[in-house]
């Protein structure tokens, strides 16, 4: 049996013991483990970062983090939630009461031909779908606000894009039973 000592390292429990190094952060208990065979290396880690947005858009991206104290990587993260980990990689996300970037720069609101109230990138002639949200009764529709559906309502802001989202949740149509 080997023996295990315990070193704390500025808020965080690092174990040796054999070929690996564990990191234990207090805050939510989960581990960090790597296969360094040294204790005095740092650990190099991938991080995925997932933002949400109000829209239904979640974006990913990946950066490779190296850590000489974990109180650093909890530091660095304090905004985001850590919602998974494995060996090497740890995922964090986050949320925002937002619209995304994509829809932001380019989102129009548009139907599709079933009639699904969606976000395109550009044109909705182009059917490059962002988002969908829900069937809309068609046959309720105003040809005012039909028209501007089938050119496409820019996404300006985030006040705009519930307003849209509000005006037509009126005539959503019911589902089949």
């Amino acid at each position: 049996m080997k023996n295990l000592y315990p070193l704390i390292l500025i808020g965080c429990l690092v174990v040796f013991g054999g070929n690996s190094v564990e990191a234990f952060s207090p805050e939510n208990g989960l581990t960090v483990k790597t296969e360094t065979g040294q204790a005095e290396g740092p650990l190099i880690i991938e991080v995925e970062l997932r933002t949400n947005y109000a829209d239904g858009v979640t974006t990913k991206r990946s950066v490779y983090e190296t850590i000489w104290a974990m109180e650093d990587l909890w530091s660095q993260y304090a905004d985001w939630q850590l919602v998974d980990q494995e060996e090497g990689k740890m995922v964090f996300e986050r949320s925002f009461e937002d619209i995304s970037p994509a829809s932001k720069q380019n989102g129009h609101f548009g139907l599709t031909e079933d009639g699904v109230l969606t976000i395109f990138d550009g044109d909705p002639a182009d059917e490059k779908v962002i988002q969908t949200f829900f069937q809309i009764d068609v046959g309720k529709l105003e040809s005012q606000r039909r028209e501007q559906l089938l050119e496409g309502i820019p996404v300006e802001s985030w006040y705009q894009f519930e307003d849209v989202i509000q005006s037509f949740t009126k005539i959503k149509s019911e589902p089949v039973q």
